[in-house]
């Protein structure tokens, strides 16, 4: 048994499965390594001009890298992974929001870095074009909670460890601790908060949209470049 990130269609003959905890963490080294001096200007320059400190963006990308796939843990996506992982960005981001939610200071600049974590997650798969969708979705399956699958709480550890390696603030590693903990109770809950709602579904412009956007760009590069390195038979 394993938890998958990726189940080839059975139509097709090129592909092979992707197990959930390498996905995350090559996505993450792709980003930091072989996009480093991209990531690192993306960076420094959210950092300068929103003001937040650049731990604090470091974790953003890191952990929007590491944790864009959270949603697929879900029993309902490793029980019959044939079936596909749709709309698993919108449980992964739910899910983080609701941990991180609890734990930013609503005054300061870890407001940002809500935002900055969590909407690249959401935009990962380029959906940013129909935000309706996820509000539907999101209150159409009156989902609570992430039911994570047995198979993949190894992984997920794995995962979360690497994270707490690699992080530089303090707010990053109270997001993992917490994330670690919700294990125990083999589930996470979700959560559309006000302020995602709002950004989703308001023509305003926010100020910190083209950051969100950098950030989901270095995200799609490294989730399509890994998926399609190791997916492929060669």
């Amino acid at each position: 048994m394993t938890c998958y990130a990726y189940y080839p269609n059975p139509m097709k003959d090129k592909e092979k499965s992707e197990e959930f905890n390498r996905h995350s963490i090559d996505v993450v080294e792709y980003m930091f390594k072989d996009l480093a001096s991209l990531t690192n200007a993306v960076i420094n320059t959210i950092s300068v001009r929103l003001g937040v400190s650049r731990d604090l963006v470091h974790d953003a990308v890191l952990l929007a890298g590491l944790l864009h796939d959270l949603g697929k843990v879900d029993k309902q996506y490793q029980e019959k992974p044939n079936h596909g992982f749709s709309n698993h960005e919108v449980l992964s981001t739910t899910a983080i929001r609701n941990i991180a939610f609890k734990l930013i200071k609503k005054d300061s600049t870890e407001g940002l870095f809500l935002d900055l974590l969590t909407l690249p997650i959401l935009l990962h798969h380029y959906v940013q074009a129909d935000p309706y969708k996820h509000i539907h979705y999101i209150i159409s399956i009156k989902k609570e909670r992430i039911d994570v699958y047995k198979d993949c709480i190894d992984q997920l550890n794995e995962v979360i460890n690497y994270g707490l390696i690699h992080v530089q603030s303090d707010l990053g590693k109270k997001i993992m601790h917490e994330l670690k903990n919700k294990l125990s109770k083999f589930e996470i809950e979700i959560f559309l908060d006000k302020e995602l709602k709002n950004f989703l579904l308001s023509n305003v412009f926010y100020p910190h949209k083209p950051a969100i956007m950098a950030i989901a760009g270095l995200l799609n590069e490294a989730d399509g470049t890994i998926a399609k390195m190791n997916r492929n038979i060669r």
